[in-house]
């Protein structure tokens, strides 16, 4: 479905000047989504910071993602605590990285059937028995931050709890979810029309 392009209260646009719906959003109500897998290909962050720097009211990002590259969701991270408008997140599927996003915002909503799931960072180690020992240094040093970060952003559970819960994939309900600290809230028809006005 396309949208008319704002071009003032009265004038008319044409086809060429229409947009889709993610464009709409986001100039019309400030939503982002983050959908698919984070690469370094990912341009929301770039997005967050043009937002800013036009106000400071909310930002809210939709995610549905099985995670991804940590660098990436360290990256947009970093960027969200950087600017100025309070950002709040929906998670309609938040795995691995994007569980990180979906708890790094101010109000965190859940979609009533959300799976929300954290693991171990996992990667592929190459080269010969030095080259993988630095690969693991780095591997723990992801873990650590990651883990921080999780604990930063409202997990009730200490570090070496967090550790042996996500020694193998933890699958959470919206109410583990809020239980754990990773959010806060399941989204309800008059929340949403809070986001879309």
């Amino acid at each position: 479905m396309l949208y008319p392009r704002l071009m003032g209260k009265t004038q008319l646009v044409g086809n060429d000047q229409m947009v889709d719906y993610r464009e709409h959003l986001t100039r019309e109500h400030r939503v982002l989504f983050l959908s698919g897998v984070f690469t370094g290909e990912t341009e929301s962050h770039n997005l967050l910071l043009a937002l800013d720097s036009i106000s400071h009211k909310p930002i809210r990002l939709i995610i549905t993602s099985p995670g991804g590259d940590l660098d990436s969701t360290f990256l947009f991270y970093d960027t969200m605590r950087l600017i100025q408008s309070p950002i709040e997140t929906l998670g309609r599927y938040c795995a691995s990285a994007a569980a990180i996003e979906l708890a790094a915002g101010r109000k965190r909503y859940l979609l009533p059937h959300c799976k929300t799931m954290l693991h171990l960072p996992a990667g592929v180690a190459q080269g010969d028995a030095h080259d993988w020992a630095i690969q693991n240094k780095e591997m723990q040093k992801y873990e650590r931050k990651m883990v921080d970060i999780l604990i930063e952003c409202g997990a009730k559970k200490s570090h070496g709890e967090i550790i042996a819960d996500i020694d193998r994939d933890l699958w959470l309900e919206p109410e583990e979810t809020i239980a754990y600290g990773l959010a806060d809230k399941i989204m309800e028809p008059k929340d949403l029309e809070g986001w879309l006005k």
